[in-house]
């Protein structure tokens, strides 16, 4: 074999395994006309593989595609649990000369081994049509739809799952299989055993098949409700007409919907709240609407239980740059902030609580909720200093509502103060009602400026605005010291977050009373001589303990130099001569 055909054949294998363990997709498009009369299409793909792979290799199966002027891509959530998958979502921007209809397809090979039939390709197929509507004089809009990559269920156990799609026109949502000849899916399976309601998009399991992986190739189709124009910058007018059975009339645009179900060993019992994972207050209803605001973060608070299983975890399929932190309670957060260009768009939030039982890892069922993105809320301006929390905010953006009539979470003696352009406050972290919330990274403080009838009136009748303010400080730092130099106070900020302050000190003598004097710099050691350091914060939270994780020593003032000696490690001392006293210790 030659070098070059070798090297070809490298590069397929390459692109093959890059490609391959598929485990489903999405896509979902918005758009807007630009000033010259172009439009921009805004388009939302998620892809899920069994690593974080991601890509815009998306071709122009028919009509003018336009060009793309910008993408990024961003992992969303991975699970180590049914196959070991990433999902990744991609922003893909496309400016196209006019609104006439197109098409976009991505297609390869393969999707995950092990499926219950052979393996094979994957195709990807999104139907684009921006003719301006009659009944809203604005370009259609598809549906939003999204699902977590691999869902799984017990052999013994039904289970319907609603896959929630919502038309931001209100028009008549339709899930069908893929058909092969219309290059909508790769495998083209109607399994056995599972039944899809089209008009719901409801797919039920009814206990009865094999164990293994079902790949389904869905397709998504919105109808108006009434019959109505869309109308065409470069092409005749069309009508489009409601949905009748049997009719051939086309919907007004189409998107890929594909993801795996696996069926695994029968479970003891298939009650929620068992072995299965059970969700409770506060999570969200399936189907609920939330609102959110632009540039203003959004929590989603998820929480399950079971009985004889142990929660591990809350996966979840959502918008790019949407995060998830779990809480000391057992809450799963998740968070999402949008943007400015995210105003008015609505995004699907799925997730499903994992449960531990021995080897066994169970899900609950899928919850789906829509976040339907408003206008920019009250303009505040929150300040985190080590003890305090400080809020000013703009009269303008909250009007209509009396400065003098503001307070703090229903506390009578925490009023707010105001002039003429803001309204501002400056509280205690362990005061005002002040909630502290605990996550894996952060301390959070949190309180909410409301409105009451009147500042003589103790009770609250009728709540105007809310407005949460909240102080975010990280759990872990890392704070240096040099022999040969002292310092002070050492202050850890990160934009948007607030900060903690910590001393680092020397001291002459195992009574850690008489601190080095800073005129004493650099100090100077004997081989053999014990050497007296202490940390502590500048400021005390109540109900909260500093922990030392690690210390090391290096030649050099950079924790991330590669010559290094541990002296504490997980809050152990590894080295044989530390000692470690605590605040808790008289002596």
């Amino acid at each position: 074999m030659s070098v070059s055909s070798l090297l070809s054949a490298l590069l397929m294998l390459a692109s093959t395994a890059t490609a391959s363990h598929f485990y489903g997709g999405s896509m979902t498009f918005s758009s807007r006309k630009n000033p010259d009369g172009s439009y921009m299409v805004d388009i939302r793909f998620k892809e899920a593989f069994h690593g974080c792979d991601s890509n815009d290799y998306w071709s122009c199966r028919s009509g003018n595609c336009g060009s793309k002027s910008n993408y990024v891509s961003g992992r969303v959530d991975s699970s180590s649990n049914g196959g070991s998958w990433c999902q990744t979502e991609g922003v893909m921007k496309r400016t196209v000369s006019n609104n006439s209809p197109f098409e976009l397809l991505q297609s390869s090979c393969c999707w995950l081994y092990n499926t219950v039939t052979t393996v094979g390709n994957w195709q990807l197929l999104t139907q684009i049509d921006l003719g301006v509507r009659s009944d809203t004089s604005q370009p259609n809009r598809s549906p939003v739809a999204t699902t977590l990559p691999i869902v799984r269920v017990p052999q013994n156990c039904p289970r319907n799952y609603n896959l929630l799609s919502c038309d931001p026109d209100h028009d008549q949502v339709r899930c069908r299989y893929g058909v092969f000849s219309a290059n909508e899916c790769g495998m083209c399976n109607q399994h056995a055993g599972f039944t899809l309601n089209q008009n719901t998009c409801n797919l039920s399991y009814g206990n009865s098949s094999a164990r293994g992986f079902y790949v389904f190739e869905l397709v998504i189709e919105d109808y108006p409700t009434q019959n109505i124009t869309l109308n065409y910058t470069a092409m005749a007018a069309a009508v489009r007409t409601p949905f009748v059975n049997g009719s051939s009339n086309p919907p007004l645009s189409k998107i890929p919907l594909q993801f795996v179900l696996e069926v695994e060993a029968p479970a003891p019992s298939c009650t929620e709240g068992e072995y299965l994972p059970r969700f409770i207050h506060p999570t969200p209803l399936h189907g609920e609407h939330l609102q959110a605001r632009v540039n203003q973060e959004l929590e989603i608070r998820v929480k399950a239980t079971a009985t004889y299983s142990s929660i591990t975890d809350v996966v979840f399929s959502g918008p790019l740059n949407s995060t998830k932190e779990t809480t000391t309670t057992g809450e799963y957060v998740i968070n999402w902030t949008p943007t400015s260009e995210n105003y008015g768009q609505h995004f699907p939030i799925c997730f499903i609580a994992e449960g531990q039982y021995g080897s066994r890892n169970y899900q609950s069922e899928m919850r789906c909720v829509i976040v339907v993105v408003e206008a920019e809320g009250p303009r505040a301006q929150v300040t985190c200093s080590r003890d305090t929390m400080s809020v000013s905010v703009e009269r303008a953006t909250i009007s209509g509502i009396h400065g003098d009539h503001l307070r703090l979470n229903n506390n009578a003696s925490c009023l707010v103060s105001s002039n003429s352009t803001h309204v501002f406050t400056t509280f205690s972290l362990t005061g005002c009602g002040t909630q502290i919330e605990e996550t894996e990274e952060h301390l959070l403080f949190k309180n909410t400026i409301i409105t009451f009838d009147d500042p003589r009136h103790v009770i609250t009748r009728k709540n105007e605005i809310g407005i949460e303010v909240m102080c975010k400080y990280q759990k872990k730092s890392s704070i240096s010291t040099r022999f040969d130099a002292h310092r002070q106070a050492v202050n850890f900020t990160e934009r948007g977050f607030g900060s903690f302050s910590y001393q680092f000190e020397f001291y002459q003598t195992g009574s850690f009373r008489n601190m080095r004097a800073p005129n004493t710099y650099p100090l100077e050691y004997n081989v053999g001589q014990a050497i007296y350091m202490e940390i502590e914060p500048v400021n005390l939270v109540q109900n909260t303990e500093v922990f030392l994780e690690s210390c090391v020593a290096t030649p050099y003032d950079n924790p991330n130099y590669p010559i290094s000696y541990p002296i504490i490690t997980n809050g152990c001392g590894v080295d044989e001569t530390v000692h470690i006293y605590t605040s808790h210790e008289s002596n």
